[in-house]
């Protein structure tokens, strides 16, 4: 359906100089006109941010007889780090700031950031969807042409400490399944939301970031960066930047 992520972003780069051909590894969030809520493992040369599109390689997506506007590739004028620690596998986060604000429509529309009410909820047993460009299977790396995206559980985070080498701290989510539905390769960065209707508002609030799994998708729960944990951070980024 057209639209149903519009805060969902793609970071990519031109790995030839003289082609126009993009490649994509990661994904973000937009959270405002001007930034893109991403991993911090992702690459730093991903400097072009592709917002609105459903399905890949065409230049206007359509369903049936609605059509959306036409993607918008922005450049990224820079980073904003928090610390990944590429060891342990923490502070898996990074803010993009765009050259250009994004144009907002129907179809692009930034996701909200956790405010008082979330931030230090308990999220186990809650769903939440993943939506991501990544291999729909890692065995036979088939990527979709189009936009997908999964429903799953909040987990107790030992159930991802007993799986990966390191425990899981407060600024980190397990969510997943034992085996089945999973985020994979290509969908690092990507957001993981959950609507809230808050004071009479339906709203799409960024939870959490796609960081890291096991190596072939769906053989476990995957682990997220908790926006939450990083609010200040965020705001005290933005504001200062």
């Amino acid at each position: 359906m057209l639209g149903e992520f519009p805060w969902i972003v793609r970071l990519g780069r031109r790995p030839f100089k003289f082609k126009k051909t993009i490649f994509f590894d990661c994904a973000g969030t937009l959270v405002n006109r001007y930034y893109v809520v991403t991993a911090g493992h992702c690459e730093e040369g991903n400097k072009i941010a592709r917002i609105g599109e459903n399905y890949d390689n065409v230049p206007v997506d359509c369903y049936e007889s609605e059509c959306a506007p036409e993607i918008q590739d922005i450049p990224v004028e820079r980073y904003i780090e928090f610390g990944f620690n590429r060891e342990a596998h923490r502070r898996d986060l990074r803010l993009a700031l765009l050259e250009e604000p994004a144009t907002l429509n129907e179809y692009v529309v930034p996701a909200c950031l956790p405010g008082p009410r979330l931030i230090g909820a308990n999220l186990l047993g809650q769903m939440v969807r993943i939506a991501g460009w990544g291999y729909a299977d890692f065995r036979t790396k088939y990527l979709p042409d189009k936009l997908q995206y999964i429903k799953a559980p909040v987990l107790d985070p030992e159930i991802c400490g007993d799986l990966y080498v390191n425990k899981l701290d407060e600024s980190q989510l397990c969510v997943g399944y034992e085996s089945g539905k999973d985020s994979c390769a290509g969908d690092s960065g990507g957001p993981l939301t959950k609507s809230l209707k808050i004071n009479g508002k339906r709203q799409h609030y960024l939870l959490g970031v796609v960081s890291f799994g096991m190596t072939y998708c769906g053989d476990g729960p995957a682990v997220y960066t908790n926006v939450s944990y990083f609010m200040k951070e965020i705001l005290d980024k933005i504001e200062k930047s």
